[in-house]
């Protein structure tokens, strides 16, 4: 593979995952690679860009690591979901009894614990939501009597299977709309299209394409409410198409953009525009059936977006002979409907199963030169909230004091390997970078039939070009007088489940972890004891 074509790969993909995770929130940076620095490894073959092997490597140790241990703590988070959706949402009971069992597990390891919580802007779905359409009858749609009134007597009423074919978004606000109001469909194209009409939804149900994107939710929001329209219905013709179902593209969660969002609406969330996605095939059943027939739709949802909600970030602490910190941390909170297996039980089971591992090292080495601190965040899928809230309590001896946090968040590539078995990691600054391409060479020589299997990119971009799309975000960008704090991510392969009902532990692949956790966790580990 060519120097051009491995690096059109390895950005393609970033690229994706970026997009799959992109919240734009306080710093809207594309993931760009700059190019300063890309080492790629693949199936035993090394490419260099860059000449990083001048001096003498340090005698790095790998840690350990137990895949099947992380699946355990992967399954027992799937397991605290939601009864019905599944989901693990920021400040629900579940995020809360998630936090408690991790908290207790950082305990019985022997780490000192803290659950930090922070009241933040946030959403609570209050019921089942209710979401289809009514048919007229005979009388109604000879215009005899009003369509799908009482008196249309063989109306007919559908009804979409919530989650699977329609999915509330994020900050949505409530509505009773039975099918005997009448408020209009109007299908306005496709949400990038120029020169919208949107006055014309006025006192009607916005019907627009779209896909999976933060940003196409804050256009709807920035435009819907605004122009008297009563809510809006998305239709994802554009991401995962084919890949979850044939013929079809599954709805998923975005949150949207907050800031955008209040910003279009007077300070506030509208607590009167629903705002929700639905399959392809649900939107075409929708345009067929609308403009065929008077239909009218049914839609049911009670939901309070109007105030704070508390969200958790439990940590647990080693303190070394410094102040100087290590971090790892992931998000253990989910999109409301789906069980997260991938996102992110897994880079929250891989945050516990390293935990775990540097309790051992501990109780053999003894205290470490630098203090190791493990959390994970509430609030990641709404808006970085635990993360951002977190950093910016301990802005001030983050700036000082950090020096590598290592961000977790959907750190797996598929078990039948979909996407090639491709990990990026990719740093900010280029020490760190030096030091995990050695690493990385080692992990090679160490794990030669993981080796075989997975493509490995280590990468160093500029700050700039990190991305503000997950909880290392808050690091990078957010600590005082310009500082720019030193990360280190991994972005995994496939997971087309992303943000869905589908996103379940059939799918997990735990053996795909031990890549990002045992490099991670092995300059860590370097930095924590080794490091002079």
């Amino acid at each position: 593979m060519s120097e051009a074509t491995v690096k059109d790969a390895v950005l393609a993909e970033t690229s994706r995952l970026t997009s799959l995770k992109a919240l734009a929130l306080a710093h809207p940076k594309p993931f760009i690679a700059t190019g300063l620095a890309v080492l790629v490894l693949t199936a035993g073959t090394v490419v260099f860009y860059d000449s990083i092997f001048g001096e003498e490597i340090p005698d790095y140790t790998l840690i350990d690591f137990d895949p099947s241990v992380a699946r355990a703590f992967a399954q027992g988070l799937v397991d605290l979901g939601h009864p019905q959706w599944e989901g693990r949402m920021s400040g629900s009971e579940q995020e809360m009894l998630t936090s408690e069992s991790i908290m207790d597990n950082f305990s019985k390891m022997g780490y000192q614990v803290k659950l930090n919580t922070f009241d933040v802007p946030m959403f609570s779905i209050d019921s089942e939501p209710i979401f289809g359409y009514c048919t007229p009858g005979t009388l109604g749609q000879a215009g005899l009597v009003e369509a799908c009134s009482l008196a249309d007597g063989n109306r007919q009423s559908s009804f979409f299977e919530h989650r699977s074919e329609f999915v509330i978004q994020g900050y949505s606000g409530s509505i009773q709309l039975s099918e005997f109001e009448d408020a209009p469909l109007v299908d306005l194209g496709h949400v990038n299209d120029e020169n919208i009409d949107w006055a014309s939804a006025s006192g009607g149900i916005i019907l627009i394409s779209a896909g999976g994107d933060s940003i196409q939710n804050a256009i709807v929001w920035e435009n819907g409410p605004t122009n008297g329209a009563l809510g809006a219905i998305m239709v994802n013709e554009e991401y995962n198409c084919d890949k979850l179902v044939q013929g079809d593209c599954v709805p998923i969660f975005k949150a949207g953009i907050y800031s955008r969002i209040i910003a279009a609406n007077q300070g506030q969330v509208p607590e009167d525009f629903p705002l929700i996605s639905v399959a392809k095939s649900v939107g075409q059943e929708l345009r067929e059936t609308f403009n065929e027939t008077d239909a009218k739709i049914i839609w049911n949802m009670d939901i309070d977006n109007s105030g704070d909600i508390t969200v958790r970030v439990p940590c647990g602490t080693h303190y070394g002979k410094s102040n100087e910190l290590l971090m790892v941390g992931a998000h253990h909170d989910t999109v409301y409907q789906s069980p997260g297996a991938v996102d992110d039980s897994s880079g929250t089971a891989t945050v516990l199963e390293l935990a775990r591992q540097f309790a051992t090292i501990i109780n053999s080495t003894g205290q470490a030169d630098r203090t190791i601190s493990f959390c994970t965040w509430g609030g990641e899928e709404e808006g970085l909230w635990g993360s951002k809230s977190w950093v910016q309590q301990n802005a001030d001896d983050l700036a000082q004091n950090l020096r590598f946090y290592a961000n977790l968040d959907m750190n797996h590539a598929d078990k039948d390997l979909r996407e090639n078995g491709r990990m990026s990691l990719v740093m900010n600054y280029e020490d760190d970078h030096k030091h995990v391409s050695q690493i990385t060479q080692k992990f090679s020589e160490n794990y030669p039939d993981l080796w075989a299997k997975y493509e490995v990119n280590i990468l160093h971009f500029d700050h700039d070009d990190m991305g503000y799309n997950s909880d290392h975000g808050p690091f990078v960008f957010d600590l005082p007088d310009n500082t720019r704090g030193r990360v280190g991510v991994c972005y995994g392969s496939g997971s087309w489940e992303y943000h869905s009902y589908l996103d379940r532990m059939d799918r997990f692949n735990e053996e795909s972890l031990t890549v990002s956790a045992v490099i991670y966790g092995s300059y860590l580990k370097y930095l924590a004891w080794d490091d002079e």
